[in-house]
């Protein structure tokens, strides 16, 4: 722990992620001197540990590694926020959707953001039948996978038909997991577009961010490249969009653009690696952030805003979320 600090009103708690995904948030603690506790929610004592933490909020980066424990993850990040009524930093309406491509279509589709049509089937004659005339290309993919794993372009119907037997007999397996998370009983199928470029929009807080993905393939996910193209308004007024719907704070929107100026959400990742791009947009080569006014408009400001991963700008907007929900007590 770390007592010096600008933020000395708020003591946050870390919950540890199995695979260690959670470090940035320690960097960023010990960049703005926040005092922490790292706090394992995966042992059956994990009441027990939270309550003994004494902290005020609770920093999290979600478990996707291993399906068992991403489950229990998923189940006790719940019960944090609405049973046990912690803060909890994103918020479980965020966190339940990172990399789990079956609730973000649901979610997209409930609150009319335009993204590609997706069909999730779990009756394999509905499959069958619906691939009898589908419109090839089409996209089939696990439900979990980052990076374009676990995703098929699929141009044959033959090979759309033995991805169906295969989905509801011994399962779909995403490039890099473990044999044992194969996912069976249900497929899901989506939408090819097939010139379109993609880009990376990210609000953390009231900090905004955007930059062109780059292409290897078939794909822009995974594929480590950066076009420094700054957004256009249009894509900050999406991004303001989408994340005012969730009342989502910390937030990438993947968003396609197809060449008729259109945009579609491909993903919502409520956490991200940045090692591609650190600094997540740049103006005239200068790194920097956007601000939204109240009247609307876009202001950029150049600095060093992205930090660890975008986690200072989370630390500091959860210490101006307890700020005022401290002051609102107290008034």
């Amino acid at each position: 722990m770390h007592g010096l600090t600008p933020f000395a009103s708020l003591f946050v708690g870390i919950l540890t992620e199995p695979f260690h995904h959670h470090w940035p948030y320690i960097a960023a603690c010990r960049e703005l001197g926040v005092s922490y506790r790292l706090v394992n929610i995966m042992g059956d004592d994990w009441r027990e540990a939270l309550r003994e933490s004494a902290c005020d909020a609770f920093l999290v980066w979600p478990a996707m590694g291993y399906r068992p424990f991403r489950k229990l993850f998923d189940i006790r990040l719940r019960e944090m926020e609405e049973s046990l009524g912690l803060t909890v930093y994103p918020r479980y309406a965020e966190t339940r959707l990172y990399e789990d491509k079956v609730r973000t279509a649901a979610w997209l589709r409930e609150n009319d953001i335009p993204h590609p049509a997706t069909r999730v089937f779990e009756r394999e004659e509905d499959a069958r039948t619906y691939a009898e005339s589908a419109p090839l290309p089409l996209l089939v993919k696990t439900r979990l996978g980052a990076m374009a794993s676990g995703v098929w372009i699929v141009r044959e119907r033959s090979q759309l038909v033995r991805l169906i037997r295969k989905a509801f007999g011994k399962g779909l397996l995403a490039d890099y997991r473990h044999r044992s998370e194969r996912e069976k009983g249900f497929i899901l199928l989506q939408e090819y577009l097939p010139v379109v470029s993609e880009w990376r929009l990210v609000r953390i807080g009231d900090s905004y961010f955007g930059h062109k993905k780059g292409k290897s393939g078939d794909f822009h996910s995974g594929s480590g490249l950066v076009d420094w193209t700054p957004p256009e308004t249009r894509h900050l007024d999406f991004l303001h969009q989408v994340t005012e719907t969730g009342k989502f704070r910390s937030m990438a929107v993947d968003t396609f653009e197809t060449p008729d100026g259109k945009l579609w959400v491909n993903e919502l990742q409520t956490v991200f690696s940045a090692k591609a791009s650190v600094h997540q947009t740049k103006v005239d080569g200068k790194p920097g952030r956007f601000v939204r006014g109240v009247d609307g408009s876009w202001t950029f400001e150049p600095g060093d805003f992205a930090r660890n991963a975008c986690c200072n700008l989370r630390i500091q907007d959860v210490v101006c979320r307890f700020a005022a929900e401290k002051q609102g007590l107290q008034g």
